[in-house]
């Protein structure tokens, strides 16, 4: 079996991308997924395993096993490694907080985020083709899930079983573009707890956290693989209006950045009151960096 096994660096590189996205409150590792069209791979092979496991390890499906199996462990290598590292410098500590909560550095954070997204939005309407008035209550419902969703905020609190109900939700989202997992943890006032855990190989709060997630998989993926099958535009239709929502909590220029929870953005007006015109304008560059970052990963796509 071991010999079977080959370390892809392209994928390897992929799980980099989307992890470094699910580091950021407002960005799905399943945005980078689509942009890198990997994303229906992504559920399939995740439910050829789940199916494996299921029907007790035929030995008929033992190739395609291994196939999937291989690509979900290096695509998750290169996601842990990834989410790592940016969470260090995204988050940092208590005493040296990072990039990300850090009122001077955030907005272009946040920004670079902002235009990768409203970049990609493109890409699941681009898969409906019947673009008939019920694509696009579609659309609008997904949007509104995400708005919903983002006026929540239940504040931090420390138990296991929030851990395990923070990773069934979390992991799930993660799957989702416009549905961020770190969008998630900050509403239940986890992101700070488990990107410390990460950190600190804390174990006891990692096992909680992953056995919820494997629970959300195990409802979450087979729907998905349902939908993608039979309903693939109506599905994409959704995904669209998740990711349009998204844009909401990406909008660089907000009261306040602490890990708390979602803190409300900044009017137009509020902006211009407290930024300067060069931070501003520097904040908008950002923005068509994020532009470019998109261009970047459309043509990874196509090697």
């Amino acid at each position: 079996m071991l010999n079977k096994l080959k370390f892809n660096f392209i994928i390897f590189r992929n799980g980099l991308l989307m992890g470094m996205a699910d580091a950021v409150p407002g960005v799905s590792g399943g945005t980078i997924a689509l942009i890198l069209g990997i994303y229906e791979k992504l559920i399939f092979s995740i439910s050829e395993c789940m199916i494996f496991f299921k029907n007790k390890f035929p030995s008929k499906s033992f190739d395609s096993f291994l196939s999937s199996f291989n690509f979900l462990f290096t695509l998750g290598l290169g996601m842990l490694t990834s989410y790592y590292f940016i969470t260090k410098i995204l988050v940092g500590s208590d005493e040296n907080p990072g990039l990300l909560l850090d009122s001077s550095s955030a907005p272009y954070i946040f920004s670079l985020f902002f235009g990768l997204v409203i970049s990609s939005i493109r890409e699941p309407w681009s898969f409906v083709k019947s673009r008939s008035y019920f694509q696009y209550f579609l659309c609008i419902f997904g949007f509104c899930i995400v708005i919903a969703y983002t006026r929540l905020s239940l504040g931090t609190h420390e138990s296991n079983l929030l851990l395990i109900i923070s990773g069934c939700l979390a992991l799930t989202a993660m799957l989702l573009p416009g549905i961020s997992g770190s969008l998630v943890l900050l509403t239940l006032g986890q992101y700070t707890i488990v990107a410390g855990s990460v950190h600190e190989f804390d174990f006891q709060i990692l096992f909680y956290f992953l056995f919820g997630g494997l629970i959300g998989l195990f409802f979450f993926i087979p729907l998905m693989n349902y939908m993608l099958t039979a309903h693939r535009e109506n599905i994409m239709s959704v995904l669209t209006g998740l990711m349009i929502g998204s844009l909401s909590t990406l909008w660089p220029w907000k009261e306040t950045y602490e890990a708390k929870g979602i803190s409300p953005n900044l009017s137009i007006n509020q902006v211009l009151e407290e930024y300067t015109i060069f931070s501003i304008l520097s904040t908008i560059i950002f923005c068509f960096l994020g532009f470019g970052f998109y261009l970047s990963l459309n043509k990874l796509k196509k090697k």
